[in-house]
């Protein structure tokens, strides 16, 4: 059996300093010495441009330097990505190939040549149609994704071929295994030896395991379980492999055209056809007045013309206010905090304002009052229980999210 273990590490443009040196000192750092020290270990990585700008700021070029050395070694590849984490199915394609070229500008700054991403990572794995489009015509051999984009359900997935997108030639997909996934996320194989014996008699099978996880559940979600890691590296039970060498290493393919999805979509939102329902349940009313917010600072500076005063800082303040967390920790599906949501609905009426003069009144005030219902509202869900009922209820109709959603 091949272990393709794909990690993605990244950090909103919103996080402090003070939990980025932890992850940093608990997380990245023995991430990176622990594959330096097995030379035989290969991962595929995904680091949003967002991280490696912060690791830079916050004197952590040690950690880009390991990973460049690495990719040199051939142990590591990387995906291409989007730079601050946006849900890509839900933007504009402009405003997602803006965020895809900014994430490639800033990596290639500071990864250099190195970084020669084959595949693609959009983030939390949310996939469409159109976005495998936009993939293909970027030029990327591939894109990951959950295993129950191939047909709304779980276990459906065989692991001993290739899946190739019906209409775009040339494009792959690769599902990742969600069960054992979440177990890693989870800390239900905490050393190598729990991670084979749940493996069993696969172990010795022409086939691959394919985990997608967060990066950080070694060290920092998961205290210690860089273990499972080292156990595997130094036992060499299972081959070692990165995405792309999965080309070389099976000949079968199968054409396929998966589902709208994300990597924890569960099978009853699949049949609703909600697809990505941690960043846009229907008639949730954070949600809605998020993506209203969203949609008016998009427009809003899509009106101006570059040469404006205060157009650069409109536009920084919109790319970092499309990212994912915001939609995330107001769903309450289960996830929930107050701040990370104002937080972000400040910075998408920040890019409003820094182009005031350029826009109508009514606009202005729209975006304002938008802002200050996204506020109130998750004050009041907060204060008055809602927030906590509807978090209670969704862990009761779902009950494998315990040990199968990952962290967003």
């Amino acid at each position: 059996m091949y272990w393709t273990n794909f990690l993605h590490i990244y950090q909103p443009p919103t996080q402090t300093p003070e939990i980025l040196e932890r992850v940093t000192n608990e997380c990245y750092r023995p991430l990176v010495a622990i594959l330096l020290r097995h030379p035989h270990a290969r991962i595929t990585l995904n680091i949003n441009g967002c991280l490696t700008e912060q690791l830079v700021r916050d004197g952590y070029r040690d950690v880009l330097d390991g990973l460049r050395e690495l990719a040199a070694r051939g142990q590591i590849e990387f995906t291409a990505s989007a730079k601050y984490h946006p849900i890509l199915p839900l933007i504009p394609e402009e405003e997602a190939i803006r965020q895809i070229e900014l994430n490639t500008e800033i990596n290639r700054r500071y990864l250099g040549n190195v970084y020669q991403p084959q595949g693609f990572f959009s983030p939390e794995m949310c996939y469409s149609r159109a976005v495998a489009e936009m993939v293909h015509r970027l030029g990327y051999r591939w894109i990951i994704v959950d295993e129950i984009s191939y047909c709304g359900k779980l276990g459906a997935v065989r692991y001993d071929r290739l899946y190739r997108i019906r209409g775009l030639q040339d494009l792959y997909v690769f599902f990742r295994d969600r069960s054992t996934s979440a177990g890693i996320t989870y800390g239900s194989f905490p050393t190598g030896e729990t991670l084979l014996r749940r493996l069993g008699a696969a172990v010795g099978q022409k086939r691959y395991l394919l985990t997608g996880t967060d990066g950080e559940v070694y060290g920092h979600h998961r205290r210690g379980q860089e273990q499972l890691l080292i156990d595997i590296f130094a036992s060499e039970a299972l081959d070692l492999c990165r995405l792309t060498d999965l080309f070389t290493l099976f000949q079968e393919e199968e054409e396929v055209d998966p589902l709208p999805c994300c990597w924890s979509t569960w099978e009853d939102e699949m049949a609703a056809a909600i697809p990505y329902p941690q960043w846009a349940y229907p008639g949730h009313m954070l949600h809605d007045n998020q993506w209203a917010l969203t949609r008016l600072a998009i427009d809003a500076v899509a009106s101006v013309d570059q040469s404006a005063p205060g157009y650069e800082a409109a536009r920084q303040y919109l790319d970092e206010g499309l990212h994912s967390c915001q939609y995330w920790w107001a769903s309450c599906r289960p996830w929930w905090d107050t701040g990370m949501v104002e937080r972000v609905a400040a910075l998408l009426k920040q890019a409003v304002e820094a182009i005031t003069p350029q826009l109508s009144p009514e606009l202005v005030c729209r975006a304002a009052f938008l802002e200050e219902e996204i506020r109130k509202t998750a004050r009041a869900w907060q204060e008055s229980g809602k927030a906590r009922a509807r978090r209670r209820q969704y862990l009761e109709t779902h009950r494998g999210v315990r040990s199968l959603l990952t962290f967003g």
